[in-house]
């Protein structure tokens, strides 16, 4: 895949789609930064919080208008099967492996949208509880000098720790304090106890670039075309969406998988 073709981190696709998506709310932000302005309070993220992480509020988002089954279609392309990216236990991944829709992203710790779609997707997983698995796929993108490192550091994470801190991190990494320096990688590591000296020489390393490797060559035969890229079974989005078109994708592959 052509570097012009990775550094698409917007929507491709049709038009239609592209005006849906704008109707529904802003599809680009800005990184937030990594300390609040002065004399306002921070906005730390709470990955121990009863029920869940809580996320801080970044800005306040537009009203969602309504979706129906009729908008499915516009939001997402429904591709043949076999051209999903097959899951692997060494995905990262939550939810029961059991659940009847399995939601893919491939995504890349430094792309605002990435930033943006993050709390997004943890919301649509609560909503949907047991009958969704989300799985965790890397596509760092070149011309994000610190993805890489932070996919590596979030990939020791998971070894170290299983699924359950490897998304401590991610959602660390993806609040507004996140800082994907290694300093500021290793310091995440040590507050969720995480040896930080097995992180630091992960991100040094070329140990997880396999594994990072094959979730890129996973999207490119599948045809994603920058991040993030989702696949809700055999559906596919492109770009950061609102809540409300992530769950009525999934509302419908859920009546699909049950009538099988």
């Amino acid at each position: 895949m052509s570097a012009a073709r990775h550094s698409r981190v917007l929507l491709g696709g049709a038009r239609g789609a592209l005006a849906l998506l704008c109707a529904l709310g802003s599809v680009a932000c800005e990184r937030p930064g990594q300390a609040a302005p002065p004399g306002q309070p921070g906005r730390e993220i709470d990955v121990d919080a009863v029920g869940g992480v809580r996320w801080p509020a970044i800005e306040p988002e537009p009203a969602e208008p309504k979706l129906t089954d009729a908008d499915v279609d516009q939001i997402a392309k429904k591709v043949p099967h076999a051209q999903v990216p097959a899951v692997s236990p060494r995905n990262p991944a939550k939810g029961p492996p059991s659940a009847k829709v399995t939601l893919q992203v491939f995504s890349d710790f430094e792309c605002p949208f990435c930033v943006r779609a993050a709390p997004t997707l943890d919301d649509v997983a609560e909503h949907f509880h047991d009958r969704l698995r989300v799985v965790w796929r890397n596509y760092p993108l070149p011309g994000h000098q610190r993805a890489r490192p932070a996919a590596r550091a979030a990939l020791a994470a998971f070894a170290q720790g299983g699924s359950e801190q490897f998304w401590k991190l991610h959602d660390i990494l993806y609040s507004p304090q996140g800082n994907l320096s290694d300093a500021g990688l290793q310091q995440a590591a040590s507050k969720l106890g995480l040896d930080p000296a097995r992180i630091a020489q992960a991100m040094q390393s070329t140990q997880y670039d396999p594994q990072i490797d094959a979730d890129m060559a996973a999207g490119d035969a599948a045809g994603i075309e920058g991040t993030p890229a989702v696949f809700i079974n055999d559906y596919y989005l492109m770009g950061a969406y609102p809540a409300s078109a992530y769950t009525v994708v999934v509302e419908r592959a859920l009546r699909e998988a049950s009538a099988r």
